[in-house]
């Protein structure tokens, strides 16, 4: 049986720096699921590794509101 999970995260740049490529963060998370995830594929009974398959960037524009006072 072949899954589609998605994960989401948020990852929070301090200063001027600039944000991960995410072709490299796919590339070590790709390293971690050859080394850690696999299972048997139903139609040749091999051992798989599970697979990046793509991934989608956007920059958060939430702007935080703080209270200054209780209203």
């Amino acid at each position: 049986m072949r899954q589609v999970i998605n994960y989401s995260f948020r990852i929070e740049v301090v200063g001027d720096t600039d944000a991960p490529n995410p072709l490299h963060l796919c590339e070590e998370i790709q390293a971690y699921l050859n080394a850690h995830v696999s299972g048997v594929d139903e139609n040749t009974d091999e051992y798989v590794n599970a697979e990046v398959i793509g991934y989608n960037v956007r920059r958060d524009n939430f702007t935080p509101f703080i209270a200054q006072e209780e209203y």
